[in-house]
């Protein structure tokens, strides 16, 4: 159980710099209104997906509600993961946070995916990066590396009636080969489906 003063508090610290934090709350502001306000706000979902992942776990949105139902009370209700209701206190359930993750996929992704990110989503990410950098280091250099990691996703090789993956933003593992592919596109283990010539 991560505490405020374990790495939920530098987590925290991480989502509330300003840029950050402006960013989030632009997107906070998009999301459609219910009948009902939302128990889970934008913010609290990010920490989800950061306290899962630093706790090692993939980032998947049961692991999410997992990690933010797992804080300790006092954190869970400042966080809205505790809220009251006429009837008594009320846990974030695992559907309010896939609706709420469903609405901010909404805002961040495009209408046709073409493996870039939004203007809004490349916002959000370099503002992250940026304010994960520590200040004795933010000089250092002009060069920033991010390092890969494996990250899952539901695409397989099948492929659906009309020949393409279902997840379109998934390109990983060597492509199929045809007459155009080269055997060093091909031996690569994160190739797109074309040839480099």
């Amino acid at each position: 159980m991560l505490t405020n003063g374990g790495g939920l508090g530098r987590l925290e610290a991480l989502v509330d710099t300003p840029s950050v934090a402006e960013r989030l709350a632009g997107i906070e502001t998009t999301l459609p209104i219910g009948v009902r306000p939302r128990q889970l706000g934008v913010r609290t979902l990010l920490l989800g997906m950061l306290l899962a992942l630093f706790d090692g776990r993939p980032a998947h949105l049961v692991r999410v509600h997992q990690a933010l139902v797992g804080l300790a009370d006092v954190d869970r209700r400042r966080l809205g993961v505790v809220v009251t209701w006429r009837t008594g206190p009320h846990t974030l359930t695992y559907r309010q946070v896939e609706r709420t993750f469903s609405l901010v996929m909404g805002v961040l992704a495009k209408d046709e995916p073409d493996g870039s990110p939004t203007e809004v989503l490349q916002g959000v990410l370099d503002a992250l990066i940026e304010a994960s950098v520590p200040g004795e280091w933010k000089g250092a250099s002009s060069s920033l590396a991010v390092d890969w990691t494996d990250v899952e996703s539901f695409s397989t090789r099948r492929t659906k009636p009309d020949g393409t993956y279902p997840d379109e933003e998934a390109a990983w593992g060597p492509g199929p080969r045809s007459q155009s592919s080269c055997d060093a596109c091909s031996s690569l283990r994160a190739t797109t489906t074309r040839c480099h010539r």
